[in-house]
C-alpha cells in the first residue's frame, strides 16, 4: 500500500465519522422537537414491576433520563426496597414530569416481614393513581413459562385486576447486539402479549414496548419514543389506575398492615408453595421460642434452689454436726441445773 492510499482511507474514515455525528446530532435534534410538542402541563406516574434482574431500574433511569434508581451488574437482589425518583421525561425541562416507582420482587417473598412492609409502602404509593404499570422482561426470555405467570397472578391479587387495562410489557436489553433486527425475533416475544390475555382471561392483550439500554433509549429507535407512544394510548383509551378496595380499607379505619396480612391470607389459600413457606416459618419460630423458654426455665430453677448450707442470709450459720452436738451439750447443762424450757 502506498502514501496515496494510505491517505485516502485515513480521509475517508474521518468523512464517515463526521457523517456519522451528524447523523446522530440530527436524531437528537428530532427527539427534542418532537418532546417539545409534548404537553409539559401533564404528569405521569408509572410503576416498574416484575422479577428482580430483568432492568427495573436501568429501564426508569432511561425514562428519566438520569441515573436516580441504583443499578449493578450483581447475581443478587439489587432493590429490595420501594423507591421513588421524579423528573422530566428524558431529563428534558420542557418535557412532562415523570413520577417512576422502582420495586422488588414479591413473588414467593411475603413471608419476609421486611418484604411485607415494603408491600404496604408500595400501596400506599399506587393507591392514589398510576397511570402504566411497567412489566419489565428481558428480552433473552424467549419463553413465557410458568414462574412469569405466578408473577402475574401474585400482583393481579396484590393490585386487583384493575391493574391490567394499565400493563405494558417491556422488553428490556433490546440491543441490535443481543435482539437482531430479524422480526422473528420480535414476534416471538411479542407472543407473550397473547399469552397472558388467554391465560388471565383479559378483554384485550398488554401493548408491548422494545427499549435498549440507557445511553441509546432517547435515539429514535431506542424504545423512548415508542414507549410514549404506548404510554399515550393507554392514557386517551384507560382511566387512571385506583386500587379501590385499599382507599374503602382506609375508610373502615384499617391500617396497611392489617390489609397487607388479609392479602397474605387470600394468597395462602392459592399458593400452596407460600402456604407451606409460611407454616414452616411459624414452625420454626414457634421451635425457637420453646429452646428459650427451656432455657430460661433451666435457670429460674438452678436459682430458685435453697442457698448452701452455712449461708443463711448474710450472717453464717454453724455446720449441722457442730449445731447438733452443742445443742446436745445445752440440753444436758439445761437438765442438770432445772431449768430446762421448752
Amino acid at each position: 500500500m502506498d502514501q496515496q492510499d494510505y491517505q485516502y482511507q485515513q480521509y475517508m474514515l474521518q468523512l464517515q465519522q463526521q457523517q456519522q455525528q451528524q447523523e446522530q446530532q440530527q436524531r437528537l435534534q428530532q427527539q427534542q422537537q418532537k418532546a417539545e410538542a409534548m404537553p409539559s402541563s401533564r404528569e405521569f406516574t408509572v410503576v416498574a414491576l416484575g422479577r428482580s434482574g430483568e432492568g427495573k431500574s436501568t429501564l426508569l433511569n432511561s425514562i428519566l433520563g438520569k441515573e436516580m434508581f441504583l443499578t449493578k451488574a450483581s447475581v443478587s437482589e439489587v432493590t429490595t426496597k420501594v423507591n421513588q425518583a421524579t423528573n422530566h421525561f428524558l431529563n428534558i425541562p420542557t418535557n412532562p414530569v415523570m413520577h417512576c416507582i422502582d420495586t422488588p420482587s414479591f413473588n414467593g417473598q411475603l413471608h419476609d416481614p421486611v418484604r411485607v412492609k415494603e408491600l404496604g409502602e408500595l400501596l400506599t404509593k399506587v393507591a392514589a393513581g398510576v397511570d402504566a404499570f411497567l412489566f419489565v422482561v428481558k428480552c433473552t426470555r424467549y419463553r413465557y413459562d410458568s414462574t412469569f405467570e405466578s408473577t402475574l397472578q401474585t400482583l393481579q391479587r396484590l393490585l386487583t385486576p384493575a391493574f391490567w387495562p394499565k400493563l405494558i410489557i417491556v422488553f428490556t436489553h433490546a440491543t441490535p447486539e443481543i435482539l437482531p433486527a430479524n422480526p422473528e425475533f420480535r414476534l416471538s416475544l411479542m407472543a407473550w402479549a397473547r399469552e397472558i390475555q388467554e391465560g388471565f382471561k383479559l378483554p384485550k392483550p398488554p401493548l408491548t414496548v422494545f427499549a435498549m439500554d440507557y445511553v441509546r433509549f432517547p435515539y429514535p429507535s431506542g424504545g423512548a419514543q415508542e414507549f410514549w407512544n404506548t404510554l399515550m394510548t393507554l392514557d386517551a383509551n384507560t382511566e387512571p389506575y385506583c386500587h379501590k378496595p385499599f382507599l374503602e380499607s382506609f375508610g373502615n379505619g384499617i391500617a396497611v398492615d392489617g390489609y397487607v396480612q388479609r392479602i397474605k391470607g387470600y394468597l395462602a389459600v392459592y399458593e400452596p408453595a407460600f402456604f407451606e413457606e409460611q407454616a414452616e416459618g411459624q414452625y420454626r419460630e414457634n421451635e425457637q421460642k420453646k429452646k428459650k423458654e427451656n432455657m430460661f426455665g433451666f435457670f429460674r430453677k438452678k436459682s430458685s434452689k435453697t442457698p448452701a448450707a452455712g449461708m443463711i442470709g448474710s450472717t453464717p450459720s454453724t455446720p449441722p454436726s457442730r449445731t447438733a452436738s452443742a445443742a446436745t451439750t445445752t440440753t444436758s447443762r439445761s437438765k442438770s441445773a432445772g431449768a430446762w424450757s421448752p
